[in-house]
């Protein structure tokens, strides 16, 4: 490293220190928490023996911060997606980017939804090519677990998450329960409104040495027109998923896990009540097709002009085997394969279609040399390939007219060592590791290749102060590499695209946190800070081609949160959380959506003898989405058939979100140690951000043209809806 460098970083890190200090005012009220809490603890060892302890969110036993999603959320049937599941996460945001298509982000620590990686009982089976559509095809089915790791570093097997990990651990069918689990929603009208069935059932041996369960599963959401204006906000979602998995204990010292899991998801948004199209439209909707020429009065035009179809099919195979070979030294091997198949056919006037197949290995041994130390050395691989088609932009014209739009198909390997050495100590854990990776990409009609070593650190740091009170410091490299733009830009190409990437986009992760827990409650507080290099992002010019590239430009992003949990009662949980997410103008100007940059949660959980109850509200303060993406360019009319002009009869869509709050409601009753039944009312109070005057729907200015889009989203689009889910063990 050059001494310029190295200044350069110096000073960054002053900087943003001092931008921390500004942000973690919050540490005054931890410190507070932490005194009443300590307040609350007993003294003596029986009490605390048979008082049942507060679950606290962070994992004990983890060196690096691990927050785990409650068994309460996991379980609740009313959660058909990965998206419903940790909407209200510390730290995640779900972000609807398009109402039409219904297109959603999972984004950690205010990172780009493609930053954010999905890991399969710890396998990389996800990318960025599934990080549009394929967040709404994960399914819950069988999921026992789920934990999300802030930050890069967060895995040696994953060094890909820039903004972090979600790792869904699926059921262990030597321990697993026969379930059955459906709900059914209506809205306000009376009419359906959604619909979920789940069941898995399993079979294992009297040693609990062999067993395997199997399942499925359906969902069906219906479209969200809160205006009455024939435009959806929110789209038609069905899905289905199968899920088969065994374990087999051996021997000793070998246990074998196979999974295979397979999911379909069809998308219809657009119009009210939609059907598939067969075909694309060749006329996109114009002025003429809306009363007045506005977008917020109703559409009038032909439905499949902006109707969007998304088919999403996509199979699973894993494999886990841990061998004992003695008892200092253990052998882990990991593989996987999936493959993703998508159609589409958008309202923008053309089709899309790509299969995506991936392969993942891992194999890795830890050895302890001494009881508190022991070190682990593994290689990983990963290979994918993509292949698109599209009658209407790829087979449009002959390979040789200049007009002619490559594909999208790419070659992605990636081959890495790594080696870590972790230290045990009374009051005291270290971890260092060091992975070095080989990335080969080849963008195979678009002459464009990456070929690059990257040497990724990681460290982690634990200290116990005391039974209750405990810290924790990692830094991480990660990397990206940024393999598909189709979806990344939403088919922004009416011109075309091209690529000019040559470097991987990297990001230094720093994880500060203060953890303090008793039987009567917990408060965790966090700062977490990424550098992210060379993000990848479209840049547009009139009446020339998208041109994918690099950013020259550095970007830091910070986020400070607090969470507090405390139980008065044996059977009642109060639970708080603040978040404030700090982004650069310039940072914000290249997100795709308006991310949310500070909320707050409230949460209260009871479970008092055959009755349970729970209240969740979330309050999103006000914010300037004039600074995200090409929010700027939405309009609420449009003045010409085919080339609109600028001018002062044009209404420009709103520029701030106002503040909003939501509120959900749930009652269970516990018929018996088998059944449950429970009501909810989801959005209690109604809010819509098009009841607040602000639908998603906009007139999307490009340069000489507007063309429709539903892409102004800020809020929640989904209205009130009364659920009844019923869950049976059997």
């Amino acid at each position: 490293m050059t001494m310029t460098t190295t200044t350069i970083m110096t000073t960054t890190m002053i900087t943003t220190m001092t931008t921390i200090k500004k942000k973690i005012t919050f540490s005054f009220i931890f410190l507070f928490f932490c005194r009443v809490l300590l307040a609350q603890s007993y003294s003596t060892g029986e009490i605390l023996i048979e008082e049942k302890k507060a679950q606290n969110p962070i994992n004990p036993l983890r060196m690096f911060k691990v927050e785990r999603v409650s068994q309460e959320k996991i379980n609740d049937a009313s959660n058909q997606t990965l998206a419903d599941l940790v909407k209200d996460q510390v730290g995640v945001d779900t972000q609807v980017y398009c109402a039409n298509c219904g297109a959603k982000r999972l984004t950690i620590n205010g990172l780009k939804g493609e930053h954010t990686s999905i890991l399969i009982d710890g396998l990389p089976l996800h990318s960025a090519v599934s990080s549009f559509y394929g967040v709404d095809s994960v399914p819950l089915l069988g999921l026992s677990e789920v934990e999300v790791m802030r930050g890069s570093g967060a895995s040696l097997t994953n060094p890909e998450a820039i903004g972090g990990t979600l790792n869904l651990i699926t059921v262990n069918p030597l321990d697993a329960e026969n379930k059955l689990k459906t709900s059914f929603g209506v809205n306000d009208g009376g009419s359906r409104q959604s619909q979920n069935y789940n069941v898995l059932w399993g079979k294992k041996n009297k040693e609990k040495s062999l067993g395997f369960v199997i399942g499925g599963s359906f969902h069906r959401n219906e479209t969200w027109d809160e205006d009455n204006n024939n435009v959806a906000e929110l789209p038609q979602r069905e899905g289905m998923s199968l899920l088969a998995k065994g374990r087999w204990l051996f021997s000793e010292k070998d246990d074998l896990s196979v999974r295979i899991g397979h999911s379909e998801l069809e998308i219809l948004g657009g119009f009210r009540n939609p059907s598939r199209p067969t075909q694309v439209r060749p006329v996109a909707a114009g002025q003429s097709d809306f009363v007045d020429g506005s977008v917020e009065k109703p559409f009038i035009g032909d439905p499949f002009k902006i109707t969007d179809w998304v088919s999403l099919k996509r199979t699973e195979v894993s494999a886990n085997h841990t061998r004992l070979i003695n008892e200092n030294t253990t052998l882990y091997t990991k593989a996987g394969y999936a493959r993703q198949n998508q159609e589409a056919i958008y309202q923008h006037g053309f089709d899309y279609a790509h299969i995506d197949n991936a392969f993942v290995g891992d194999i890795s041994i830890e050895h302890y040399l001494k009881e508190d130390l022991s070190i682990k050395a593994g290689l990983f691989a990963k290979d994918e390939r993509l292949r698109s088609a599209s009658q209407a932009l790829f087979e449009r014209y002959a390979p040789s007219d200049p007009n002619d739009i490559a594909k999208d198909n790419f070659d992605y390997l990636s081959t890495a060592g790594y080696l870590g050495l972790n230290w045990f100590g009374d009051n005291i854990d270290l971890s260092l590791a060091l992975r070095a990776d080989r990335v080969d990409i080849n963008w195979l009609e678009l002459t464009n290749e990456i070929q690059e070593w990257i040497l990724a650190p990681r460290f982690l740091f634990l200290h116990r102060f005391n039974d209750h009170l405990t810290q924790r410091f990692s830094y991480g490299l990660g990397y990206r590499a940024p393999l598909t733009f189709f979806e990344s830009a939403h088919g922004n190409e009416e011109n075309g695209y091209e690529i000019d990437i040559t470097r991987l986009e990297k990001a230094h992760s720093f994880v500060y946190s203060l953890s303090y827990n008793t039987p009567k409650g917990y408060v965790t507080g966090g700062v977490h800070y990424t550098h992210l290099d060379n993000m990848a992002f479209g840049f547009e010019e009139f009446n020339q081609p998208i041109r994918y590239r690099s950013s020259n430009e550095d970007f830091d992003i910070i986020v400070a949160d607090l969470l507090l949990g405390y139980k008065p009662k044996e059977w009642w949980l109060l639970e708080t959380s603040f978040e404030v997410f700090e982004y650069q103008n310039d940072y914000t100007r290249r997100l795709p959506t308006a991310a949310i940059e500070k909320r707050i949660s409230l949460r209260s959980d009871f479970d008092y003898g055959r009755w349970g109850n729970t209240v969740n509200i979330q309050v999103v303060p006000g914010r300037d989405i004039s600074r995200y993406g090409r929010y700027y360019d939405h309009y609420v009319n449009r003045n010409q058939s085919l080339e609109p002009v600028l001018d002062s009869s044009l209404e420009k869509k709103d520029q701030r979100a106002p503040w909003f709050a939501q509120v959900d409601l749930g009652l269970s009753y516990k018929w018996n140690e088998s059944l449950t039944f429970d009501l909810s009312i989801l959005n209690v109070f109604d809010y819509t951000q098009t009841s607040a005057g602000d639908s998603p729907s906009t007139w999307h200015w490009h340069f000489n043209h507007a063309h429709f889009d539903g892409l102004h989203t800020w809020g929640p689009n989904a209205g009130r809806q009364v659920q009844l889910a019923l869950d049976y063990k059997f």
